[in-house]
């Protein structure tokens, strides 16, 4: 946790300016459940003020606290509204305790499995999960953490009582990605 949190400290802190949200989320936006949305691994951002200026309550998760503090810097600036939770997204246990969300993101980032079996708990009734991350190929091209990869089908049948909806393999300016969009039943 300590090497995570020093690691992405780092990174958070060398960077300037703000991407664009992802283009999954941005494709998928109308079809996540309104109001109360985790965003887990937040990183500086991006897509949590792309939920907010959208009308959705976003919680922002990140080992990084350097990360969350631009964060909140610059939804302050943008006038909008972003709780943040500093965490460590291998343990599941202290978000837990949060209000249920209606849907949860996980962009570019990939949870360990003990973590992801705690999903279906943290969404309220007909909730909602996208998540998208860099696959194998990526690995190919960049060299990308194999441990961190995607690969073909990996979670389609992960979650007993999510139904899948769309699975999809693609490339964007991001990368070769996986993308993976669940409704809790």
């Amino acid at each position: 946790m300590i090497a995570d949190r020093i690691k992405w400290n780092k990174r958070h802190g060398e960077r300037n300016g703000f991407n664009p949200a992802d283009t999954y989320l941005m494709k998928k936006l109308d079809f996540l459940k309104p109001s109360r949305v985790l965003d887990l691994a937040c990183g500086r951002g991006r897509n949590a003020f792309f939920l907010a200026e959208n009308g959705f309550h976003v919680t922002a998760a990140d080992i990084s606290d350097t990360g969350l503090k631009i964060l909140y810097e610059e939804a302050l600036k943008r006038s909008l509204s972003i709780q943040t939770i500093e965490a460590d997204l291998d343990e599941a246990e202290p978000l837990l305790s949060l209000e249920r969300f209606d849907s949860i993101i996980c962009i570019n980032f990939k949870p360990t499995e003990a973590f992801l079996k705690f999903i279906p708990e943290l969404l309220s009734e007909n909730g909602t999960f996208l998540w998208c991350s860099f696959n194998e190929k990526q690995v190919e091209l960049t060299g990308f953490s194999a441990v961190k990869a995607l690969h073909p089908e990996e979670f389609c049948n992960f979650f007993g009582e999510m139904k899948l909806v769309d699975y999809s393999r693609f490339i964007d300016e991001s990368g070769f990605r996986d993308a993976y969009f669940f409704v809790k039943e």
